[in-house]
């Protein structure tokens, strides 16, 4: 290999890294969010989403507007899950994802979905979140939201090969969410939305292991190219 191509080898390298430094990956990330839906005639708007950990802590509280439906009209905001945690659930999934290419040598790059395997994942959340610090629903007015998992399907042992729809996962369920307000001082309750719940893994913008490494890859050669164009000799022209 001459020193021409060492140096353009070299010059892509930086490149690369530098490229790796500006574009954000969303592979490493460890939290997940979670928002409810309206149903049962009550609307759900302003929605903040709740983020929450690998381990069930809520680090970000879910707030959101929801409003009755007529005659009432009531316009209410609960901020739910200040200092709490819910219990994640987790299961082996894999889900439909590009993998092997299948036009090699050809431009743009196609590739056919197949089931990838996930590994131990986090998939859902069970528990109650209240608009106080802890699992006690403030007296008088307070707000609780119970979250539920049901009609829970897996297919995980028997999904292998190519899959047909892209985001597809083995593992399904009904997630439910209702929300119930505390009837004044006595500890009944009033439902004031019965729907279900989204949960999904919370976009990252860490650079995963393998892009910083690249990147310092890329800064160094960068430093290494400048320093020996600084010590190179140079030409004096007559």
């Amino acid at each position: 290999m001459n020193k021409f191509s060492i140096a353009r080898m070299l010059k892509g390298l930086a490149v690369a890294g530098l490229l790796a430094l500006v574009t954000p990956s969303t592979s490493w990330a460890d939290d997940h969010m979670l928002t409810v839906n309206s149903g049962g005639g009550v609307t759900v708007s302003a929605q903040t989403p709740a983020v929450i950990t690998d381990a069930g802590t809520v680090t970000t509280p879910l707030t959101f507007t929801f409003t009755d439906p007529p005659p009432a009209n009531n316009t209410t905001t609960v901020t739910l899950g200040t200092s709490q945690t819910l219990t994640v659930v987790r299961a082996l999934v894999k889900r439909c994802k590009p993998g092997t290419r299948i036009n090699k040598g050809k431009d743009p790059p196609v590739f056919q979905l197949e089931w990838l395997d996930q590994r131990n994942a986090v998939v859902g959340v069970t528990g109650t979140l209240t608009d106080g610090t802890t699992s006690t629903v403030p007296s008088p007015n307070g707000y609780r939201l119970t979250l539920t998992m049901t009609g829970i399907t897996d297919t995980y042992a028997s999904s292998f090969g190519s899959c047909t729809v892209s985001g597809q996962s083995t593992f399904t369920y009904t997630a439910g969410a209702v929300l119930d307000q505390r009837h004044g001082a006595t500890n009944t309750f009033d439902n004031k939305l019965t729907s279900t719940y989204n949960f999904g893994m919370a976009t990252n913008t860490m650079p995963e292991p393998g892009t910083v490494l690249l990147m310092l890859t890329g800064l160094l050669v960068l430093g290494w190219m400048s320093m020996k164009s600084a010590h190179a000799p140079r030409r004096v022209s007559a």
